[in-house]
């Protein structure tokens, strides 16, 4: 399933020739980084991108202990402190591969990375990038210079629409931009929908995080966070199955069961937002509920697999209403 994005503004092309003053608008425009006051704001009236500088980054992760340990692994290298020890893949510049299929959360990790980081992100976009390699070695050498002056993390948006083509001078440009994005305190991160075949075929990433698909666990929590009731999420972590929750509050027993019955749709994080948004907008400003979400997941006509079906009845019936749960 797949909805349109949410409407942005149209920014300019980042051209070598004028980049310094496009690249500041777009930083400060997409992260909410003053550049002048090096510090993350809040603009009022203006909707920013969810980078914005939140303490609370790395708990909103919905990710497995082994990936959490990778993640960490990775800012532990990049988080030096400046004038400190710095460790030799620091000095040489980081490429970060974050490989999935859409929605599996690799955008929320390059915010969560940022936010712990306190570094704006510098997002260049796939159009940005000149057509030829020639002219792409001078431009993403200007591109780590200034996101090394300004502290910044280079994000390549959606990298993947060019670096799947299979055309050799494709490959090129990319190479050329992971070469030059190898820059002393240049770190880049690339969200990307790659196979391994493809990935094969391209200059060596100095760390790789795979995302997998979500499974019923993972949209369960997520869903959570979207409602704002990750307090919930502490009944349900002694287990992955909602039957082993013990809920003493008829009010929140609904509410896990109607959260319950949204997780078995088969959607990505992406779609969950989107149907998100669109209960928001049917909730007619009240705050939105979960049977917002399930209409519209009907009205759009989400498909629930069989199987979800059927292993999504025996949870639900398990699930024990609070004159039952044991004491």
């Amino acid at each position: 399933m797949l909805f349109p994005p949410n409407p942005t503004a149209i920014l300019p092309k980042l051209p070598l020739e004028n980049m310094e003053e496009l690249g500041l608008e777009r930083l400060s425009w997409i992260t909410g980084y003053d550049t002048e006051k090096h510090e993350w704001i809040t603009s009022n009236g203006l909707d920013c991108d969810a980078s914005v500088y939140d303490q609370d980054a790395w708990s909103k992760l919905v990710k497995d202990q082994q990936t959490k340990d990778l993640i960490q692994s990775i800012l532990d290298t990049i988080g030096y402190s400046p004038g400190g020890p710095q460790s030799e893949q620091a000095r040489q510049g980081m490429n970060i591969l974050l490989k999935g299929a859409q929605g599996t959360g690799k955008r929320t990790v390059v915010r969560a990375i940022c936010n712990m980081l306190k570094r704006p992100m510098f997002d260049i976009r796939a159009n940005d990038i000149p057509s030829t390699a020639d002219v792409v070695r001078p431009w993403a050498a200007k591109v780590a210079s200034l996101a090394i002056q300004w502290n910044a993390v280079v994000v390549v948006d959606r990298g993947d629409y060019f670096m799947r083509f299979p055309w050799p001078e494709h490959r090129e440009r990319i190479n050329v931009m992971i070469q030059e994005f190898e820059s002393p305190e240049c770190i880049c991160m690339w969200p990307s929908v790659l196979t391994d075949k493809q990935q094969a075929l391209l200059r060596p990433f100095s760390a790789i995080i795979n995302f997998t698909d979500l499974d019923t666990a993972a949209r369960r929590q997520r869903w959570l966070q979207l409602f704002g009731r990750e307090d919930l999420a502490a009944i349900l972590s002694s287990s992955e199955d909602p039957s082993a929750a013990n809920v003493r509050d008829a009010e929140d027993w609904t509410f896990i069961r109607e959260i319950e019955k949204i997780s078995w749709y088969e959607l990505d994080g992406a779609d969950m937002e989107d149907f998100m948004n669109l209960a928001r907008s049917s909730a007619g400003g009240r705050d939105p509920t979960p049977q917002h979400v399930k209409a519209s997941l009907k009205d759009w006509e989400a498909p629930l697999p069989v199987r979800s079906k059927v292993a999504r009845f025996f949870a639900l019936r398990e699930i024990r209403p609070p004159v039952l749960a044991k004491t």
